[in-house]
């Protein structure tokens, strides 16, 4: 009897573009107290959590409940590791606004090629109202 030997099976892992993936934002807060202290980040990041009796958990339930003050803090944790603040993983109102536009018109723009390119004449002319043809 022969035995087959049965390549190995690798594991890839998809590495992520995003450098705050994997980062819980207590771990963040963390290096940036010890990195900047209490005074030094409320200086940086004009929040009361940071100013009046400080910590750790009251300043997680704070930033955990407020989009735009954990948008400051992820951005200062990046400039301080030396990456751009473009590639920061929370994404702010106006940007997740124009990613849903953006979505939309291009599932619109879809249903009319597909409405066009049909052969059947009622989808042709679903799919050519409203249209102007400039």
């Amino acid at each position: 009897m022969v035995e087959k030997e049965i390549p190995a099976v690798k594991k890839q892992v998809a590495t992520s573009q995003d450098p705050l993936h994997g980062v819980k934002l207590e771990q963040i807060l963390n290096e940036l107290v010890a990195e900047y202290g209490w005074p030094g980040l409320h200086q940086r990041i004009a929040v009361n959590c940071f100013k009046s009796e400080p910590s750790i958990r009251s300043s997680l339930k704070f930033l955990r409940k407020t989009p735009w003050a954990r948008q400051k803090v992820e951005s200062l944790y990046l400039k301080m590791k030396g990456f751009s603040t473009d590639k920061r993983a929370t994404k702010t109102e106006a940007q997740l606004v124009a990613e849903v536009k953006k979505s939309l018109d291009k599932n619109k723009a879809q249903s009319s090629d597909v409405a066009l390119k049909s052969k059947d004449p009622w989808l042709k002319a679903k799919g050519t109202l409203g249209l102007r043809k400039d």
